[in-house]
């Protein structure tokens, strides 16, 4: 090495990173709670200084559990003592006030979450199996605990089906494990509600299904919920089918441990359950650096019982009094009313201006659930678009920084005719979470101009 320096190329606009904007952080908030807590007449605060519980500190779990149940109270779970066809898909259905035993442990966030169950329900060389594509950094976590990282068989694998990117192919899943007598894996990875990349989101059907199925092979069903608040319907009058899509909101994976079919596993060493993670990150502030599990108890009980939490008393106990003042107080109903409301106006503000150049697919809008959320478009390129070459273009002739579909895809494309590899070549991930709202707008209307001047190069 000759030790120059090579200069980056220069973003001038980034729709890689998935940041909140500074704007949109609880600043007023943060410093309401913390003036509160100074001048509170009393010392209690004080106790959470100390050592908490392993499972975190009782107040704030019943708080955050009260605030849960008040946003996802209308959630549908369609009908899952039904075999059939879930209720949901006539946009009818139950809500999540479901009788199964399920309870919260405090995390500091979705990759811990995550992190933890590795640790306390698989054992190295077990297999896990997930979405393709799925968030770039979770097969890391899986990876780095040992474990051997698979793809689920998906719907756009399918040479008779011309599936959604992102949606899973469960009847093949089933068909494998059933039928082929495919060893099923240990642990799936999903991300059911405002899938990032692809923004797409499971029907309660596909939830039933998979839950089915994964309770009755003894499979951890893990689900990262971390977008499933941060969402709102999608209004686009006059769109052909829209009235068919699914309106409500899907309930959170958890719920769906009450189905009728759940049956004990003969073997002890496999857990068949559901299990739901998130965190404040998208909902208040990443720095924060909280969140939670919501499974069932004994899956709490191991949790709670290993020794890294154990010898350290709990997650943030101190951190997590201030969460329970920022929902006790309504802040964070405020907070994530107000968050919702911008995201939804900066999504259709990117789409806009996107829906411009006819080449580039919004494929966001194949969701079957009318409703949108998380931070990300996700856009389709015509086959002919090298979107490596696309990304350094772009970045060296306008400063535009975005992440390649590839980015999203942790499995190599080693057979022939694997069209779910060479589909997510062809997309990209754009978030609208980050700049300013006119910096956005800005940005998405180079982005398209980037494009068009990349097309007349390559044609």
């Amino acid at each position: 090495m000759s030790g120059i320096a090579i200069p980056r190329k220069k973003v001038r606009y980034d729709l890689y990173r998935g940041h909140p904007n500074m704007k949109l952080l609880p600043q007023t908030e943060m410093k309401r709670i913390m003036s509160d807590i100074l001048h509170a007449e009393d010392d209690s605060w004080r106790g959470y200084l100390n050592y908490g519980k392993n499972e975190g500190d009782e107040r704030f779990r019943m708080a955050l559990q009260s605030f849960l149940y008040r946003r996802t109270q209308d959630d549908d779970m369609g009908d899952i003592a039904n075999d059939g066809t879930s209720s949901s898909d006539n946009n009818v259905g139950t809500s999540t006030s479901s009788s199964n035993d399920h309870e919260l442990f405090i995390t500091h966030g979705v990759s811990h979450g995550l992190e933890l169950l590795c640790r306390t329900c698989t054992t190295p060389g077990d297999e896990v199996w997930i979405e393709r594509p799925t968030y770039f950094l979770a097969p890391m976590i899986l990876k780095s605990n040992n474990l051997i990282v698979k793809a689920l068989p998906m719907m756009s694998d399918r040479k008779d089906n011309d599936g959604d990117i992102g949606q899973i192919d469960i009847d093949r899943l089933i068909h494998m494990v059933e039928e082929e007598e495919i060893l099923p894996p240990k642990m799936i990875y999903i991300i059911p509600s405002y899938h990032n990349p692809t923004g797409r989101s499971m029907t309660v059907y596909e939830r039933k299904r998979l839950a089915t199925f994964a309770i009755r092979h003894g499979v951890m069903l893990v689900a990262d919920e971390v977008y499933h608040l941060l969402d709102w319907e999608q209004k686009r009058d006059g769109e052909k089918g829209l009235k068919d899509m699914i309106t409500r909101r899907p309930a959170g994976i958890v719920h769906f441990n009450d189905i009728d079919t759940m049956k004990a596993n003969d073997n002890e060493d496999r857990i068949g359950c559901c299990v739901s993670v998130s965190s404040f990150t998208k909902i208040w502030c990443p720095g924060v650096r909280l969140g939670w599990i919501d499974a069932p108890s004994f899956i709490i009980e191991r949790l709670k019982n290993y020794g890294y939490i154990d010898s350290q008393g709990g997650v943030a106990p101190f951190l997590g009094s201030m969460m329970t003042r920022a929902i006790e107080s309504n802040l964070l109903d405020t907070h994530l009313d107000k968050l919702k409301l911008e995201y939804s106006q900066r999504y259709e503000l990117m789409c806009n201006i996107l829906r411009e150049e006819p080449r580039i697919s919004i494929l966001n809008d194949k969701s079957p659930i009318s409703r949108q959320g998380g931070y990300f478009v996700w856009i389709g390129f015509p086959s002919i678009v090298n979107t490596d070459d696309f990304v350094a273009y772009s970045l060296e002739k306008y400063g535009i920084r975005f992440m390649a579909g590839k980015r999203c895809d942790p499995f190599l494309l080693t057979q022939e005719g694997d069209r779910s590899g060479s589909s997510i070549q062809s997309c990209a991930r754009l978030c609208f979470a980050d700049l300013d709202r006119e910096d956005l707008a800005s940005a998405t209307s180079i982005f398209v101009e980037s494009f068009r001047s990349y097309m007349k190069s390559i044609e």
